[in-house]
Formats: structure tokens, sequence, C-alpha cells
């Protein structure tokens, strides 16, 4: 108990530091309250725009495009990963595309996305999910290809068929990898959505939600809106994928707490 709260301690210490830092940037009088308000002020604006609904609706509209998004990124990455990783000739046909757009970043599509797609929530979905893909099909292919060689032999040598090879020493190996992979590709698919909806214009979104703030110069606005960015994220990095490991990697001794 007392470690846990030792470690409690000293993180709520970061953002106390922060928060002061805050505070004296805004008590010297170099910026405008309009440009930076104190911490009392966004969070009266916080507080009232969850009351109203304003950020609970922008939050759902951008939790629905990114649970969708991400999941056709899901399917597609492992399923691309693991056929690169347990064929040569799928690695060899589909390697030159994946090595030239992994390091492109997703933003960069935007704007064929919107010429293509139109305006809306169908560029921001695949966006998302060729966002997500890439980092999931790259971590996917190394994870197949960090299997050990001898468990395919064993396998093969006790009459598995393909089916269970891939069930019962590729999928589970390979977890570790995939998981990675994932956290990556939930992290990516975030923040580029989050660009995305400012240049799309959805109905409703954090990101439309900060760039309609901008045009009106309501900083509390958008400084609310980039905290709940930032509380979703840290939910679903702590608490989804935390839960997805311990009763998986963590019960199969594969992760260490």
């Amino acid at each position: 108990m007392l470690p846990k709260l030792r470690h409690l301690i000293f993180s709520l210490t970061t953002f106390i530091v922060a928060a002061g830092l805050w505070e004296l940037a805004v008590a010297s009088g170099r910026f405008p309250p309009a440009l930076l308000p104190d911490l009392s002020t966004v969070a009266e604006k916080f507080i009232s725009l969850i009351i109203s609904g304003v950020l609970v609706w922008s939050a759902l509209g951008t939790l629905f495009r990114l649970v969708l998004g991400f999941v056709i990124g899901s399917i597609a990455g492992v399923g691309i990963g693991l056929l690169m990783g347990r064929y040569k000739y799928v690695e060899d046909f589909l390697m030159p595309v994946v090595s030239i757009g992994y390091p492109i970043p997703a933003l960069a599509y935007a704007p064929l996305f919107v010429l293509w797609f139109g305006l809306g929530n169908l560029p921001s979905v695949l966006l998302v999910a060729v966002a997500a893909a890439f980092q999931i099909v790259v971590n996917t292919w190394k994870g197949v290809l960090a299997v050990k060689p001898i468990w395919f032999r064993s396998a093969e040598v006790m009459g598995a068929s393909e089916r269970m090879i891939f069930t019962t020493v590729v999928l589970p190996a390979s977890l570790p990898y995939t998981m990675t992979g994932l956290r990556l590709g939930l992290g990516a698919a975030w923040r580029v959505l989050i660009g995305v909806e400012m240049l799309t214009a959805v109905a409703n979104g954090l990101g439309s939600l900060i760039f309609a703030a901008k045009q009106f110069l309501e900083t509390d606005v958008m400084l609310s809106g980039i905290i709940l960015i930032g509380l979703i994220g840290y939910v679903l990095e702590k608490y989804l994928f935390t839960t997805i490991e311990r009763i998986t990697l963590v019960k199969w001794g594969m992760l260490r707490t």
C-alpha cells in the first residue's frame, strides 16, 4: 500500500508543478486572459461544458469514429501482419508498400481522402484505419518472425495442420508484439483523428470543437477539449490494454506485471 501511495504522490507532484508554472505565467501579466486563462476559469468552463453535454456529445462523436476506424485497421493490420510473417511470398509482395507507407504520417493523406470521399465521417474513419493499420502490420509481422522455428517444427512433427499451427503457435507467440502494435496503432489513430476532425468539418467531435473555439478565441473551451482528449487517451491506455494484457499475456506468463 505504501509504495502505491508514494507512486501516486510522486505522479501528482508533476501536475502540481505544471499547475504552479501555469499560474505564474498567468500572474506575470505577459499574456492577456483571453489567451492564457487561469486554471480556475478553465476548470469552471470544463465543468459547465460537461454539464451542458457539449463535451460529452463531442467526445461520443470522436469515440465513434475512433472505434469504427480502429476495428477496421486492427482486423486488416493483424491479418496482413500474420500473413507476411508466416508466408515469405506474401512478405515479398507487400513489403514495398508497407515500407513506403509506414513512415508517412496518416494526416498527409487527409487532403486526398477529403477529395475522394468528401467531408464528414467517412474520410475520418478511413484515416483512423490507415493510421492504426501500418503500426499493427509492422509489429504483428515482427512478432511472427520472432517465433522460434523449433516451435513450428515441433507442431509439424506432431501432425498439426496449418490452421492448428496458426491458432496454437503463431497467434499466442506473436501476441506480445501484436499488443504493442495495437497500443501504438491506437495512439496514432487517436492523434490523427483529432487533426482530421479539424479539417473535414464533421458535425461533432473534439477536434471540431477545438477548431471552432479557436475562431472565437475561446481559449478555455480549447483547453477543456484538450484536457478531455488527454483523459480519454489515458483511460484507453491504462484500463483497456492493461486489462487485456492481464487476462492474456500476464496470465500466460508471457509478460511480467
